[in-house]
C-alpha cells in the first residue's frame, strides 16, 4: 500500500532529579535490526556528548531513555538470544526485567545495552563482570535514577554442566472414571521442551562467595558518586547439596543499606523462553517500588503488592521460613554484627515473594543493612530522594561565600525544603519541629572546615516509620554537590554503610 504515514514521538522530557521511581537497566540485549532509532532519542544522546549518529543508532554504551514498554519492545529484539547447540533462540534477562518493571507499575528507565548476549548454556567470558562495572559509571550522570539494576548477574556467576530438566513425554495424563461437568476440559501437563529444558543458572558455595565479592564491587562504583541510589539484584538459584540450599539466607554475607536482593524466582502464567521457564524476581520488584513511590511516596514499603502475571514462586519457601520470629529473637539477630546471616528469617533479609490467601505477593521490603534504623528500604529511598533534592540546593548556593550569611541561607533552603516533606506525609511529627531540625553553625564544623570554606549540614529527620530518628551529616562541595558526610566508608569488605 502506497502513501504517507506518520507517526508521533513524544520528546525526551527531563525528569524531576527529585523522582525516587526511574531505574536503570544495565545488561546485554540484540538492538532490533531495521528499526531506526527515534528522532528524539538520537537528540538526547546528542545533547549528552554521543556525537557520532551512527554510533547512536547502535545504542552500544548508551543509557536511552524508555518511557514505555512499547518503546523498549521497538527497539530491542529480547527473543532473539542464541541457544549453544540448539537452533532455536531464548529470551534475554534484560529484555524480562524491563517488562516486568513496566507491567508491575514502573514509569521510566533507562536501559544502557552492552552489547549481544552470548549463547544460553555457553561460558561468559571473565571479562563482562568487568564491563558491567565500568557501566555502572553511567549513573553517575543520570541524576535522576534511584535504583540500578543487573539481570544478568545471576548467569554470570552460575556453574555450568548441571543436568538438563527432563522432557515431558507429553503421554495423556490417567483420570478416573467419574461424572465431571459439561464442558470441563481435561489435559495432560504441557511438555517440558525447548529452551525451558535446560536448567536455570544455579551457583556453588564458591560462587556465592563470588557473587557477593562483586555485588559489593558494584555498589562501591555507584558509591563512589551516588550514596543516593539503590542496587537492586536477585538472588541466584542455589546449586544442589550448598550451604545455600540449605539456607538462602546463610549465603549472603553483604551489609549494606545500597543493595536490596529479591527471591525467590518467579514462574510466570505466560510461558517464557528460559531456563526452567523462571525469571528472576528483581525486575518485578523494581516495578513494585516503582509503583508504591508514585502513589505513597518513598518511605511507604512496597511490600503487600501482588507482581503481574505471576503462578508461583521456585524454590517455594517452607512454612517456617515464612514465618516471622518473636520480637525478642530478632532483636537478637540484629544485635549480632557477624558478616553471615545465620538463622535469619528470609522475610527480614530479602525482598521475599511468597503465597497469600490472595495469590503471590511481595511480602516484605528491607534493605541489606545490618543498622537496625537503615533496615527498610523506604528509608533508604527516603534518604536518597532527599539526597537528590539537597544537590539541587546545594547547586544554587556553590557560588557563595562561606560565612554566617551562607549558612543563614543554607539552613532556610533545608528547612523549606524538609518541611515539603513533612507537609506530604514522608515526615512523622505533629508540628514541623517535631519532625526534623537543621543545624549550619560553628558548632558543627571544625577548624579545618573553616579554613578551607566547606559547608556543613547536620539534619535529624523522623521518618514516618517505626524508627525514632535519623541523623545525617551533609557537606556542600566546590562543585555544589552535597555529600553525605558521615557515611561509612567504601567498603573492602562485605560490611557497609
Amino acid at each position: 500500500m502506497y502513501g504517507l504515514s506518520f507517526e508521533s514521538t513524544r520528546p525526551v522530557e527531563r525528569p524531576h532529579p527529585a523522582r525516587a521511581d526511574i531505574a536503570l537497566f544495565v545488561g546485554w540485549t540484540t538492538r532490533r535490526a531495521g528499526v531506526a532509532l527515534p528522532r528524539t532519542v538520537s537528540d538526547w544522546l546528542n545533547a549528552r556528548g554521543f556525537k557520532d549518529a551512527a554510533v547512536r543508532e547502535t545504542l552500544l554504551g548508551m543509557p536511552a531513555p524508555i518511557d514505555t514498554w512499547d518503546a523498549f519492545d521497538s527497539l530491542f529484539d529480547w527473543h532473539a538470544r542464541a541457544v549453544q547447540g540448539r537452533s532455536e533462540l531464548a529470551d534475554d534477562w534484560l529484555g524480562l526485567a524491563v517488562r516486568d518493571f513496566f507491567a508491575n507499575g514502573g514509569r521510566k528507565a533507562y536501559v544502557l545495552c552492552l552489547g549481544l548476549p552470548w549463547p544460553l548454556g555457553s561460558t561468559p567470558a571473565v571479562t563482562l563482570f568487568d564491563a558491567l562495572d565500568v557501566a555502572m559509571q553511567q549513573t553517575w550522570t543520570l541524576e535522576d535514577v534511584s535504583f540500578v539494576l543487573a539481570p544478568d548477574l545471576p548467569e554470570l556467576h552460575a556453574n555450568l554442566n548441571q543436568p538438563p530438566i527432563p522432557g515431558d513425554p507429553g503421554v495423556a495424563a490417567v483420570v478416573p472414571e467419574v461424572f465431571v461437568e459439561c464442558g470441563t476440559p481435561t489435559f495432560a501437563t504441557p511438555p517440558t521442551n525447548g529452551v525451558r529444558q535446560l536448567a536455570a543458572p544455579r551457583l556453588s558455595d564458591a560462587a556465592f562467595e563470588l557473587w557477593n565479592s562483586n555485588v559489593l564491587r558494584l555498589r562501591n562504583t555507584l558509591a563512589r558518586q551516588r550514596r543516593d541510589v539503590m542496587l537492586l539484584v536477585a538472588m541466584p538459584l542455589a546449586a544442589r547439596d550448598t550451604r545455600a540450599a540449605r539456607q538462602l539466607s546463610d549465603a549472603l554475607t553483604l551489609q549494606t543499606s545500597m543493595v536490596e536482593c529479591a527471591t525467590p524466582w518467579l514462574l510466570p502464567l505466560r510461558e517464557v523462553r528460559t531456563p526452567e521457564g523462571l525469571i528472576p524476581p528483581d525486575g518485578a520488584l523494581a516495578g513494585l517500588i516503582a509503583a508504591s513511590v508514585l502513589a505513597h511516596g518513598p518511605v511507604r514499603p512496597a511490600a503487600g503488592q501482588a507482581p503481574l502475571g505471576v503462578l508461583a514462586v521456585v524454590p517455594q519457601p517452607r512454612d517456617e521460613e515464612l514465618r516471622s520470629p518473636p520480637r525478642g529473637k530478632f532483636a537478637g539477630y540484629l544485635s549480632r554484627l557477624d558478616s553471615r546471616r545465620i538463622g535469619w528469617p528470609l522475610a527480614e533479609t530479602f525482598a521475599l515473594f511468597g503465597p497469600t490467601a490472595n495469590g503471590i505477593r511481595l511480602l516484605s521490603d528491607p534493605s541489606l543493612s545490618a543498622v537496625r534504623e537503615w533496615r527498610s528500604a523506604g528509608v533508604v529511598r527516603l534518604l536518597g530522594q532527599l539526597l537528590r533534592t539537597a544537590r539541587m540546593v546545594g547547586a544554587t548556593l556553590v557560588f557563595e561565600t562561606s560565612g554566617e550569611a551562607l549558612w543563614a541561607r543554607v539552613r532556610s533552603r533545608f528547612e523549606d525544603m524538609l518541611a515539603s516533606y513533612w507537609q506530604a506525609g514522608a515526615l512523622r511529627g505533629s508540628t514541623a519541629t517535631e519532625a526534623f531540625t537543621v543545624r549550619c553553625d560553628r558548632s558543627v564544623m571544625t577548624q579545618s572546615d573553616l579554613d578551607a570554606g566547606r559547608v556543613i549540614v547536620l539534619v535529624q529527620f523522623a521518618p514516618q516509620a517505626a524508627i525514632e530518628h535519623i541523623r545525617i551529616e551533609l557537606a556542600l562541595a566546590e562543585d555544589g554537590s552535597v555529600n553525605w558526610q558521615d557515611a561509612e566508608p567504601l567498603a573492602h569488605t562485605a560490611e557497609a554503610a
